[in-house]
């Protein structure tokens, strides 16, 4: 394929036991409208559901436009997804995993403009809202639209996966990539090295909670160890030039989750997260070896 024949834009969705959202977060895709040629990607990852045979007739309805990545076998969340990342042919990648979904048919148009436009971004989100069990929740716009990797760093999860858009050459994954749980802010943390992120003002993606997520499934003690696990490697791999807001993170982290554990009666998490912050002047990261 020559390179006047390659899609622009790669839309990157991950999918797994995804039967009940699985068309909406497709359809949100194949409706864009756009000047240029884009593709779907989707990987699925031998899910225990009908999620592989949903995909199949939608390359088959669309297959000027969808290619999938189907596993011989499970292999995980993070290697589904690079695997399946590498396989994206376009300049520009578009995030939408299997439970979430678009709601702007101009998303895509509109992050193509604005990269094209503005060199010195390499990432582009826009407000999303939030769909938990049933209940739609509107997004306000941040106070800071216009982000540094110190402010992602410390940034409380104001851009969600469904609404990232960047230059594929601005994401190359470290080795430690396949060993943490979040994905979408390592991402985050990683392509804002190489430049300012901007957060668009209109809602154009719906972030669903529910049961089966990871978020939710991960308790208070588990997101801590493995937020600050991941916190760990990315100090890193950046030999220690953002050690003092990874560290104030930390603190920040162990306030909320212990917060959490409290309000919702965890008196085991509590106890932990307690004991854990009370070695934080000893070794700040020393959680992240009781990550399960």
């Amino acid at each position: 394929m020559s390179k006047e024949d390659l899609p622009l834009v790669s839309v990157c969705m991950i999918t797994y036991a995804h039967e009940d959202f699985i068309e909406k977060a497709i359809e949100g895709v194949v409706s864009q409208q756009a000047s240029f040629r884009f593709e779907l990607v989707i990987g699925e990852d031998v899910g225990p559901d009908k999620t592989r045979d949903i995909c199949i007739r939608y390359r088959e309805k669309y297959p000027d436009i969808i290619r999938l990545n189907l596993q011989p076998q499970n292999i995980g969340p993070q290697n589904n997804f690079m695997d399946t990342y590498n396989k994206c042919r376009g300049k520009y990648i578009a995030l939408c995993e299997g439970d979430d979904f678009w709601i702007d048919p101009m998303k895509l148009q509109k992050q193509v403009d604005f990269m094209e436009n503005n060199p010195g971004f390499s990432l582009c989100s826009h407000v999303s809202d939030v769909l938990e069990y049933g209940h739609m929740y509107n997004s306000a716009v941040p106070e800071k639209t216009e982000l540094m990797i110190e402010d992602v760093i410390s940034q409380n999860w104001a851009m969600m996966t469904a609404s990232l858009f960047f230059r594929k050459a601005d994401l190359v994954f470290p080795d430690w990539f396949d060993k943490i749980k979040n994905g979408d802010y390592a991402m985050q943390l990683l392509i804002t090295l190489k430049g300012k992120a901007k957060i668009l003002p209109e809602a154009m993606s719906v972030y669903r909670k529910h049961a089966g997520g990871l978020s939710i499934s991960l308790r208070a003690f588990s997101q801590a160890a493995w937020v600050i696990y991941l916190l760990y490697e990315f100090d890193g791999y950046t030999s220690g030039k953002y050690r003092s807001d990874i560290l104030k993170k930390i603190k920040q982290i162990y306030k909320n989750q212990i917060g959490f554990a409290k309000e919702f009666g965890l008196r085991k998490e509590y106890a932990r997260l307690c004991v854990y912050r009370s070695l934080y002047y000893i070794n700040p990261f020393m959680i992240k070896n009781a990550r399960k």
